[in-house]
């Protein structure tokens, strides 16, 4: 019977170790949809779902080294929503949203 797990790329099949764009299931949430595998599928990553972008742990540093944001807008539990931003000197700011900024 054949081995239907992925294996891990060896240095007889280092050219083939990418999966890129494929149909597959996140190997961590087991969700449907197109991604890739840096290791012949042993790990897929999926990123494009019916329901919009997936994002993984792995992206942080991607998205943080790449992007710098001016604030971000998180929601209380009662529903007040807020952005936090940095002052000059690194410290914390958060303002209610609608106030004056």
């Amino acid at each position: 019977m054949a081995n239907d797990k992925p294996k891990a790329p060896d240095a007889n099949t280092k050219n083939y170790s990418n999966i890129i764009l494929r149909n597959g299931y996140d190997t961590e949430t087991g969700v449907p949809g197109k991604g890739c595998s840096p290791d012949n599928g042993v790990h897929f990553y999926v990123y494009f779902t019916s329901a919009g972008i997936m994002l993984h742990q792995q992206d942080t540093k991607t998205i943080s080294k790449n992007l710098t944001f001016e604030k971000l807008r998180f929601k209380s539990p009662n529903g007040t929503a807020f952005y936090l931003s940095v002052s000059d000197d690194g410290q914390p700011v958060f303002t209610k949203v609608g106030d004056s900024q």
